[in-house]
């Protein structure tokens, strides 16, 4: 991973070859401290999974991709968990070589020639918290401080 701080509030994040792209955005943002964020991307991608969330079942339902995909949009956003962890919400959409498109939750994705993230940072917290009869961490509460 390669980071490149264009402001204080901004950084241009490049991922690599076989780098796994949520664990290298929960790991940034926890090095970083980083407790509010949104964030956008495009790239390539060796293999995916993005998964669709089943809501009476309350779990998402994984769909593999094992073959190589363009990213045409990758969008999401960095909060935090009631556990003060971070937590990494993102979106993805996938370019198939025919051209057809398969897009998702992002569960996990494996970084093809690259992976390029404009990430933003926010001087705030946003505190997700569990939502029981959805059970997603919807809750969403803004603490303008920064702090818990």
């Amino acid at each position: 991973m390669y980071v490149f701080k264009v402001r204080d509030d901004r950084f241009f994040i490049r991922l690599e070859l076989g780098e796994e792209t949520m664990h290298e955005l929960k790991s940034f943002a926890s090095k970083e401290g980083i407790r509010a964020a949104s964030l956008r991307g495009i790239g390539a991608a060796l293999a995916a999974e993005v998964g669709f969330y089943n809501l009476p079942k309350q779990r998402y339902e994984p769909n593999a991709i094992d073959e190589a995909t363009e990213v045409t949009s990758l969008v999401g956003n960095i909060g935090r968990d009631d556990n003060d962890e971070p937590l990494v919400h993102v979106h993805a959409t996938l370019g198939r070589r025919d051209g057809s498109v398969v897009g998702g939750h992002l569960l996990r994705l494996e970084v093809g020639a690259t992976l390029e993230i404009d990430l933003e940072t926010f001087p705030c917290t946003i505190r997700r918290s569990l939502v029981p009869q959805i059970g997603l961490p919807l809750q969403c509460g803004l603490e303008a401080d920064g702090t818990s």
